[in-house]
């Protein structure tokens, strides 16, 4: 067995130990939770554009953008990429193009 097929299954088990498959109508508030870990008090929004079964993992991927403001400044907004469960969040500030490779394969 390759280790890059294994790879993937324990990084949910790592990043998510025992927790059970959410189901679809809870990817929306774990991504805002992971977003909310990655800015913290920065986050003002997150739109999701999409939601689909993982073709890695077991549970969701969900991609979107999330809109930020850090003190004073204006508003800014980036790409991200979630896995679901776990709080594994890929943004644009990460290297747009290991975004772009999530958001390819998905069809984001």
């Amino acid at each position: 067995m390759k280790l890059w097929t294994v790879a993937p299954a324990l990084l949910i088990l790592a990043a998510a130990p025992g927790e059970p498959l959410p189901t679809k109508a809870e990817v929306p508030e774990r991504v805002g939770q992971a977003l909310a870990r990655r800015l913290g008090d920065e986050l003002v929004s997150v739109h999701l554009d999409k939601v689909l079964p993982s073709q890695d993992l077991p549970g969701f991927v969900a991609c979107g953008r999330a809109t930020e403001k850090r003190g004073d400044q204006a508003e800014t907004t980036e790409r991200f990429f979630v896995v679901v469960p776990g709080s594994f969040a890929v943004l644009d500030r990460d290297g747009t193009s290991l975004v772009d490779l999530y958001w390819t394969r998905y069809g984001c």
